[in-house]
């Protein structure tokens, strides 16, 4: 079916060096045709061209033109790159030149990544990947997106699927041919490609945790009594002033969050108010939040100090692979040797606390090949396993009761691959599209 034309900046907002305005559908050569004089230039070559307003003939840049022809691009549709020099009203007037020409729209957010999803080109875990490609931060979150974004997850999900697919066609044979004798080794057949996909889905979900991390950054919360210096901790591993310090105890009543980019991993540090017994209301609830905050986090950094030791209050909320730090040690040498010494004041020690963090972060980073970094993959690798799981206890109760009630052993294998098409958008996943193509910024 015939489509808009769409077109968008596919660059940044504002003035640099170079704008790249993208024009993707079945008008994208008609609109170039329309801008510039003599042939149109040949597909994936770049060719400088004079563009003009075809209403008035005035000149409006000489940019650096590409085609691609259907098939051949992003969206897999025919498609237009102009690479204009950056200035605002450069871009401006080409793309009020664009909106007048017959065909041609605006596109909307992500519309040109939904055709791409449209066309075959993407499958949804690619186009989700894509999304955190262009939101990275650090070399550790674009190594997963570029995992996923290469199709490796899509593949897998394919993969199995196969493999399900096999063993319902088994079952669905019993089904058919109800009245002849089945082979026992159809059902064995049958139930070890199950169960061989529920075990590879299995083992793919207990990486799933450190992945989250990997995607959405490790949360460390900094606990200890007022005055320990956690502020100044945290001022020191950012190194700049994101905290107010004080000698008054009590200053931080609320968390602070700083993110770092700790040697390619994604980190936030979490000032927490200082626990002790304390009468003020508002600093009540501080102490409150930093113990749900603790909770809540992937790490813990326990900070003491001569005059603020580690209290039992403080120690409770801490797990054994937490760290514990000796504050001030200027003025006190550390009473436990397996406390790391520092002085946040003037970061004696620092570098060893960023080393020991790297290398927690570092150990805990999951295979390259096992990243379930989306929730909703999560979910729909979960509800998979689920199915699976019913089906082995199915088989394993009483061998005979596949074979006595295929119809059901066949329905709950399919909700299996119904869970998994979901991953590559194949199947039940209508009402999501809307909201995953949102989340991409215009000209994406």
């Amino acid at each position: 079916m015939a489509r808009d034309t769409i077109f968008a900046v596919s660059t940044p907002p504002g003035m640099g060096g170079v704008a790249v305005v993208r024009v993707s559908g079945p008008e994208a050569d008609a609109s170039l045709a329309a801008m510039t004089d003599g042939p149109l230039p040949a597909m994936r070559r770049a060719t400088v061209r004079r563009l003009v307003d075809p209403r008035s003939g005035r000149t409006l840049d000489h940019p650096l033109v590409l085609r691609f022809g259907d098939g051949g691009s992003f969206t897999g549709e025919a498609v237009v790159e102009l690479h204009l020099h950056g200035g605002r009203a450069v871009v401006a007037s080409v793309l009020e030149v664009l909106g007048r020409l017959d065909g041609l729209r605006m596109a909307e957010p992500g519309e040109f990544t939904r055709r791409a999803f449209d066309n075959g080109r993407l499958d949804l875990s690619q186009v989700e990947g894509l999304a955190d490609l262009i939101a990275a931060e650090t070399a550790s979150q674009q190594r997963a997106a570029l995992h996923q974004y290469s199709g490796v997850i899509g593949e897998r999900c394919r993969v199995w699927s196969a493999r399900l697919t096999r063993g319902l066609a088994l079952l669905e044979a019993t089904i058919d041919f109800a009245d002849e004798e089945i082979p026992t080794e159809t059902w064995q057949v049958a139930t070890d490609e199950i169960i061989a996909v529920r075990d590879a889905i299995r083992a793919d979900l207990s990486a799933a945790h450190p992945a989250e991390r990997l995607r959405n950054g490790w949360r460390v919360a900094i606990l200890g009594a007022p005055n320990a210096g956690k502020s100044t901790l945290i001022n020191a591993l950012a190194r700049r002033d994101v905290a107010i310090v004080s000698d008054i105890p009590g200053t931080t009543r609320d968390s602070i969050e700083v993110h770092l980019d700790l040697g390619g991993y994604p980190v936030t540090l979490i000032d927490t108010a200082g626990i002790r017994e304390s009468e003020d209301t508002v600093e009540q609830i501080g102490i409150e939040r930093a113990a749900r905050m603790a909770e809540e986090s992937d790490l813990r950094i326990a900070v003491a100090a001569p005059d603020a030791p580690l209290d039992a209050d403080v120690l409770a909320l801490l797990r054994d692979d937490d760290l514990r730090l000796w504050n001030k040690v200027d003025l006190h040498p550390a009473p436990d040797p397996m406390m790391l010494s520092l002085c946040a004041k003037d970061g004696t020690g620092i570098e060893t606390v960023i080393t020991r963090l790297r290398g927690i972060v570092d150990m805990a980073e999951p295979a390259a090949d096992a990243l379930l970094l989306q929730q909703r993959h999560r979910a729909a690798m979960a509800d998979a396993l689920r199915a699976l799981d019913a089906y082995a206890d199915l088989a394993s109760d009483d061998p005979d009761r596949i074979q006595a009630a295929p119809e059901l052993a066949a329905q709950i294998v399919r909700e299996a691959w119904e869970a998994l098409g979901r991953i590559t958008g194949e199947r039940g996943i209508d009402r999501l599209l809307d909201v995953i193509f949102s989340e991409f910024c215009l000209g994406k």
